[in-house]
């Protein structure tokens, strides 16, 4: 582990990673994820979301398994201890990389939502820009910092957007969700992959293990945080659908941002619902760029065993704003996220599973010939 992520004050508690998995899995698949679902199986989208959400939790108690085997070392140098150093290395970049990517896609997609909301006619270039800078700042000071900011801002974003939603239930029609497990099997199964990749996030708090104070509680973090994103998601998707209707839903590029501009809270108590909604919006995605751009930052100063994780924020700057400048549409942009999404199943579910059984076979290995 680098030295500068060695410093006691850059332990974080288990509140402070459960906030970080719960700010890093609640990200821009909030507006899509309607769509997705109820593509996928129509009125049983629910169904679809719960066996999504099943996976994602046997994923993210898989990564908690390997957390508890890591002994000190950086998730980097356990990749390589189990697959050995070629193999891990190439494993390792390709978690980079896909921090990468997935940081280019919320950043463009942030500013295509940000012109359609409020900002019509600012560029996207400083849109992003300004996203990248104030998400520097933040993370420039450490794991621990960034963490604390996310414990304090959580509950800030997120009550507030469970009362917005629950706003939508007003006049709604539950009777979308019928006709009840008309979708084959085979169809559920697909589409709760598709699902669970968008409720993934645990994985930047698997390369950043080595900060956890108490690792003997993560398969607890990790329980609750997918719950309680599992839950949220639901919410979203009960909403929109009772609201606009399994066609519209199914219609709209972010189904989720359709319902919420069509809101009307009674008495007219609140006239400006989109300023809300705006703010909360932009406070949603910080905090996800922000986990984002700070695991990628630490997965390559392991990487290189570098002894400062600051000078990868910088390296990494150009390459993730150009790469979220080369969609030139909003089609564009979504076939970006959905290239983060794939890559989701190596480093969610595929890399954790193997390189939990594989550790497991060299400590049984070691044991057998002590």
């Amino acid at each position: 582990m680098v030295k500068k992520m060695q410093k006691n004050d850059d332990i974080i508690t288990t509140g402070q990673a459960m906030a970080l998995v719960i700010n890093a899995a609640i990200g821009i698949g909030l507006l899509s994820l309607p769509r997705e679902v109820t593509s996928e199986a129509g009125p049983d989208g629910w169904l679809v979301l719960l066996l999504g959400g099943f996976f994602t939790l046997m994923g993210a108690l898989a990564a908690a398994a390997i957390i508890r085997q890591l002994d000190g070392r950086t998730f980097v140098d356990y990749v390589c201890f189990v697959f050995g150093k070629p193999v891990g290395l190439i494993l390792s970049i390709l978690y980079g990389i896909y921090f990468i990517i997935v940081l280019s896609s919320v950043f463009r997609t942030f500013a295509e939502v940000m012109k359609n909301l409020a900002l019509e006619r600012t560029p996207r270039e400083f849109l992003i820009l300004s996203l990248m800078l104030v998400s520097v700042y933040l993370i420039y000071h450490g794991l621990e910092p960034t963490a604390r900011f996310m414990e304090f801002i959580l509950p800030l974003w997120f009550i507030p957007s469970v009362v917005i939603l629950s706003l939508g239930l007003y006049d709604s029609d539950f009777g979308e969700f019928l006709p009840f497990l008309q979708t084959p099997l085979e169809k559920l199964l697909l589409g709760s992959l598709s699902t669970a990749m968008s409720m993934a996030g645990y994985e930047v708090l698997l390369v950043s293990a080595q900060s956890v104070s108490r690792h003997e509680k993560i398969s607890y973090v990790m329980a609750v945080s997918i719950i309680v994103v599992l839950a949220f998601y639901a919410l979203i998707l009960v909403t929109v659908v009772t609201s606009l209707g399994i066609a519209e839903t199914q219609r709209a590029i972010w189904p989720t941002l359709a319902m919420i501009t069509r809101i009307t809270v009674p008495g007219k108590i609140l006239e400006r619902l989109d300023v809300v909604v705006v703010i909360v919006w932009v406070v949603v995605v910080y905090t996800t760029v922000c986990a984002y751009y700070f695991a990628a930052a630490l997965t390559f100063t392991n990487i290189f065993k570098a002894r400062e994780f600051r000078s990868f924020i910088a390296l990494l700057f150009p390459w993730i704003y150009f790469l979220a400048m080369i969609p030139q549409n909003v089609l564009e942009a979504e076939s970006l996220a959905k290239l983060g999404g794939n890559m989701v199943i190596a480093t969610s579910f595929a890399i954790p599973l193997l390189l939990l059984i594989g550790g497991l076979l060299k400590k049984r290995v070691k044991k057998d010939e002590a």
